[in-house]
């Protein structure tokens, strides 16, 4: 199979055929977030769909959705089936049944809504229903495109490409090998999506554009090209943006509707758009939507990777998980610094071990031998403000390690760690914390805000408390006793050893101190807070902190 190599190890899904399914001509060219920005006044809900709102750009346009943030999964239509490369493995049989038993299909969906989930990012190829990791009949994909009728859901069709050369009888399109120069393949294809939504089209996602005004959106898994090559100065980057325009002004003249695209930009290409290159001119495209990976750490450079059929990497034992959660954390920064909105791919983990095992393949997160938390713990902490939406990868799939259903590997510890990720907005510092497949406590706000500026778990440490009530203010606890304390007149510090102890034992915040005003910082060859009405000091040699007032 001739297909896009990730950091050592393939990606590769298989999506569901909509044209294939439709019997069509194979183309070959906090709770849910009903947060509203308050300087909106009210209105009624027709006017609402006729007035532009260029600053709810990458929010959802959507009737009844309106200006909310995209939380998503991506979902393969069809059965589970008995697929020897799953490494994750359904514990509920109605999460095995999707064609043969229909009634399920609306548990599932009501499965979603629990998890605080509004859109269904459904996954599609073409027409190579052979790569599916689900087992797909004519009812599979419409099938989705009903369940979530009467449900506070709505569909993002995604768009992947390759070329299967165990079939090289079935016509392919590759983005990356049409794209800019060309649009037909991806013009087609969205035809056949107005095709599958026609008569029920206010089930396909709309997001507000830069303009304001609402598109349907399309996702586009693996965008880059081996048709141009990166250059100095930014005719690339423009050419490659402008093309975008280009597709969507002509699906507007055959097909009469207005979309836009979310992107999954790779790296390790030909032509890959990176922030620094082509942030500008995806920034001022209307149709680029939005920044949204999938799994977008397997192009890191980082995944270590066994050779061809030999053992599958541990990613966990290495610790190299530490440094791709640290890449994936700088490249969503540098996206949301270009004003693009973003929204945030995450996963529970990757193990590719079987379907792989051919190419080489390593693992991280959550597998198939063991439940590992840090992989999830740490993509909640990518949370931050500037991020317009979170999708999950996938809701089920199984060949890959990474379901949000109940398995019989991880329990329910998934879908629990994805509904307490979906519950606030995700542009909000919120994280509740797992250990041993169990959540513990939740830090959020302007304490999690300092706990991640001072590393969180790996450095200042995990939360041993809940969020406290401290006189005006508030205080949690963090592993070896730190603290961090918070109040309105002097934001939130942390306060640790002999300093902390000095200060509970003359009373904290009760005390004359009041609350601490800096963090622990340098003051000669000792260390020193300062407070609202003094500072406690301590020296090597000391047992206690002094305090001066």
């Amino acid at each position: 199979m001739n297909f896009h190599l990730r950091g050592g190890t393939l990606k590769g899904i298989a999506f569901g055929a909509v044209a294939f399914l439709l019997g069509m001509p194979p183309v070959v060219s906090q709770a849910q977030d009903k947060t509203r920005l308050k300087s909106i006044p009210r209105i009624n809900l027709g006017t609402l769909l006729d007035v532009k709102h260029p600053e709810w750009r990458g929010l959802l346009a959507s009737p009844g959705l309106q200006g909310q943030a995209v939380k998503g999964t991506y979902f393969f239509p069809g059965e589970a089936g008995d697929n020897v490369n799953y490494t994750t493995h359904p514990k509920d049989p109605r999460d095995s049944h999707w064609n043969s038993d229909p009634s399920t299909r609306g548990w599932v969906m009501d499965r979603m809504v629990q998890d605080h989930l509004n859109t269904v990012v459904m996954s599609y190829w073409s027409n190579m229903p052979q790569w599916s990791p689900m087992v797909l009949d004519s009812t599979s994909v419409p099938g989705v495109i009903s369940a979530v009728g009467g449900r506070p859901l709505v569909i993002m069709p995604a768009i992947e490409s390759g070329f299967d050369d165990k079939h090289p009888e079935i016509p392919h399109w590759e983005f990356k090998g049409e794209f800019p120069n060309g649009v037909s393949g991806l013009v087609e294809r969205i035809g056949s999506l107005v095709t599958l939504f026609k008569g029920n089209m206010p089930r396909w996602a709309k997001i507000y554009d830069r303009n304001g005004q609402a598109r349907y959106a399309v996702n586009i898994l693996h965008v880059s090209s081996n048709l141009i090559s990166q250059v100095p100065g930014r005719a690339d980057d423009e050419a490659f943006a402008r093309s975008f325009d280009v597709a969507a002004d002509e699906v507007y003249r055959r097909y009469k509707i207005r979309v836009g695209f979310t992107l999954d930009t790779i790296g390790m290409q030909r032509y890959s758009p990176s922030p620094s290159e082509a942030g500008a001119a995806f920034e001022r495209t209307a149709s680029v939507l939005a920044i949204q990976g999938f799994a977008s750490e397997v192009f890191s450079g980082l995944v270590n990777s066994s050779r061809p059929n030999q053992t599958a990497i541990d990613n966990n034992k290495n610790n190299n998980i530490q440094r791709m959660a640290d890449w994936k954390k700088a490249a969503v920064g540098d996206w949301i610094k270009t004003g693009v909105p973003v929204i945030l791919d995450v996963s529970n983990g990757f193990d590719g071990r079987k379907v792989w095992a051919g190419v080489g393949a390593g693992f991280w997160g959550d597998n198939l031998s063991y439940t590992d938390d840090r992989w999830r713990n740490w993509m909640s902490q990518v949370k931050r403000p500037g991020i317009k939406g979170i999708t999950f990868n996938t809701w089920n799939g199984y060949t890959e390690g990474y379901a949000a259903t109940s398995s019989i590997e991880h329990g329910d510890t998934v879908y629990n760690w994805l509904r307490d990720l979906m519950e606030p907005p995700p542009w909000d510092y919120t994280n509740v914390f797992y250990a041993n497949g169990r959540p513990t406590y939740k830090v959020y706000g302007a304490i999690c805000d300092k706990w991640l500026q001072l590393g969180a778990d790996r450095a200042f440490g995990p939360p041993t408390s809940s969020e406290l009530a401290a006189g005006t203010g508030r205080v949690q606890y963090f592993a070896d006793g730190k603290a961090i304390y918070w109040s309105g007149n002097t934001g939130a510090h942390e306060l640790h050893g002999l300093i902390l102890k000095a200060y509970q034992n003359a009373g904290a915040f009760n005390s004359r101190l009041g609350f601490p005003t800096s963090d622990e910082e340098g003051l000669g060859d000792g260390r020193v807070n300062r407070f609202e009405h003094g500072r406690i000091e301590w020296k090597p040699g000391d047992t206690l902190g002094r305090i001066i007032y």
